[in-house]
């Protein structure tokens, strides 16, 4: 079994765009092994009393402004894969072609152990049984997932505020996503990405 050279832990996003359109947005927040229990150790102290975990969407501008920079000077890679489509209620097709492309991203980075954060049983089920098609497909059969509760594992909160900061700055609060540049390793769309409106070419 291949060694990895990171860890990663993995959130998603969607949200609406325009009336129009909509992006399902994922990211991997890689860390090396040996850092793992630092970081928990720094991301913990961030919780509110009473928190379970850290969510983007439960913190105010100061709560968001603290995070993102402790966040940020921790220093993880984040690699980021999003679909834009027109506005559709199930996305679940959406979040196979980001994880598609992410895990083969991944792999080219000898990237091996995935943590997702838990949905229901039968999603997580879905999830298991989508690598194991990639992988009959030729997809690095080194890649292994596994699933954590995001109170559990304080290290999915950083995918999580990443694509917070992501979307905020979509509508006009960059401030965030700029304390995150340096952590941005990859940003990339899926092949079946629509062009945003107004840009000749996907980001």
């Amino acid at each position: 079994m291949p060694i990895s050279a990171f860890n990663a832990y993995l959130d998603e996003s969607s949200v609406a765009r325009s009336e129009a359109a909509q992006e399902y947005l994922v990211c991997a927040a890689l860390l090396e092994p040996d850092q793992v229990e630092m970081v928990r150790e720094e991301l913990r102290p961030l919780l509110r009393p009473g928190q379970i975990k850290l969510h983007w969407t439960d913190e105010n501008s100061s709560s968001r402004r603290r995070i993102v920079q402790a966040i940020g000077a921790l220093g993880p890679m984040n690699v980021i894969v999003t679909h834009l489509s027109e506005r559709q209620r199930k996305t679940e097709r959406f979040r196979r072609k980001c994880l598609e492309v992410l895990y083969y991203q991944l792999a080219d980075l000898e990237v091996y152990d995935l943590t997702l954060e838990c949905r229901t049983e039968a999603q997580d089920k879905r999830d298991r049984a989508h690598i194991v098609a990639l992988q009959g497909q030729g997809l690095d059969r080194g890649i292994r997932i596994s699933h954590r509760r995001g109170g559990d594992e304080p290290l999915l909160w950083i995918s999580d505020i990443v694509l917070g900061a992501v979307n905020a700055s979509h509508i006009g609060e960059h401030q965030y996503l700029e304390a995150l540049e340096q952590t941005i390793y990859l940003k990339q769309s899926t092949p079946e990405s629509l062009i945003p409106t107004g840009q000749n070419e996907r980001p």
